[in-house]
């Protein structure tokens, strides 16, 4: 793959090399605000991995015929409503283009769950758990929309955990239609942890008693019973109630026949969420150019793998 454009989202950056932006040598590419200067470069993808999306450029960028590959997993299902999701289909088809939504969790993850699933012979339940402490993730504004800092009792807390991980409703629904299960609904439960103390994390502070935590299930349920479920355990560090503790990855249980658990946990240290996150949507490049036009998730693509694996294999 050759890099052919840039886009900036801070002005500061545009005119500067791409590599330069990357802590790596120039690679000839100048970063733009200009999206219209972007796709005169007629790319045969984009990755769209901003913080939240702008319609009006993925109209545009999938409406010229160019693919998508993003880590926001709402596009790919109706978690930005019914309207923004007509939006996209139908650029889609004036484009002749494609969309693929992924990441760690909602996306690679889950995969693994699915791969895991083809040896039993019958499935229960199946439940994923992201169990982090994010701390070392230096993003307040994300943060900080979650409802991270606010008051227990404020009525805005549960509102903004569900906002957070609206994206696990579309995840459920995608496990659901790949293990061909009917679901009747997708519910949402939480619980908070506040902090012991203060907490100073150097790039943004949570005050003594504020939320600092979180633990959740989004729940598809089938039957009267939950049958697919996305649970998360997020904390900011440690010193807060509940003390949650946490399994520094990714926890994949399905119970059937037989019972299955896989455990994705880093080798060393922690998981780096920017490179988890954003290597399975661009490993995914080439499948998704070469796919029909149209919203292509989970089984609708080969295999996703590593493009390309280096190292000394002697």
């Amino acid at each position: 793959m050759d890099l052919v454009g840039c886009y900036a989202w801070s002005s500061d950056k545009v005119g500067r090399d791409a590599g330069e932006l990357c802590g790596i040598a120039p690679v000839g590419v100048a970063a733009t605000d200009d999206v219209e200067q972007l796709i005169a470069l007629r790319p045969d993808c984009v990755s769209y991995m901003p913080y939240r999306p702008d319609f009006d450029h993925l109209e545009a960028i999938l409406g010229s015929g160019a693919n998508v590959v993003t880590t926001l997993f709402m596009l790919a299902g109706q978690g930005y409503g019914t309207e923004a999701a007509t939006r996209i289909g139908e650029a889609m088809a004036r484009g002749g283009s494609s969309l693929y939504a992924s990441g760690i969790y909602p996306g690679h993850a889950p995969t693994v769950a699915l791969a895991a699933s083809a040896m039993c012979a019958r499935i229960d339940r199946l439940s994923l758990l992201e169990s982090l402490d994010m701390s070392g993730y230096a993003n307040e504004k994300m943060f900080r929309s979650m409802g991270i800092d606010l008051d227990v009792a404020d009525p805005a807390a549960p509102l903004a955990v569900e906002a957070a991980c609206g994206s696990f409703k579309d995840q459920v629904a995608v496990m659901a239609h790949a293990l061909g299960i009917a679901l009747d609904a997708v519910e949402v439960q939480v619980q908070f942890a506040t902090a012991d103390r203060r907490l100073d994390l150097g790039y943004m502070v949570v005050e003594k008693g504020r939320i600092a935590g979180f633990k959740g299930t989004v729940a598809g349920q089938g039957g009267g019973r939950p049958v697919i479920e996305c649970q998360f355990v997020w904390k900011l560090g440690s010193g807060m109630t509940p003390e949650w503790p946490v399994e520094r990855g990714y926890i994949i249980e399905i119970h059937g026949e037989p019972g299955v658990r896989l455990a994705l946990q880093p080798l060393d240290k922690e998981f780096d969420g920017a490179v988890t996150t954003a290597m399975p949507v661009v490993h995914a490049i080439p499948a998704v150019c070469a796919a029909p036009p149209g919203i292509v998730n989970l089984g609708a693509l080969p295999l996703i793998t590593a493009g390309e694996v280096t190292g000394d294999w002697g």
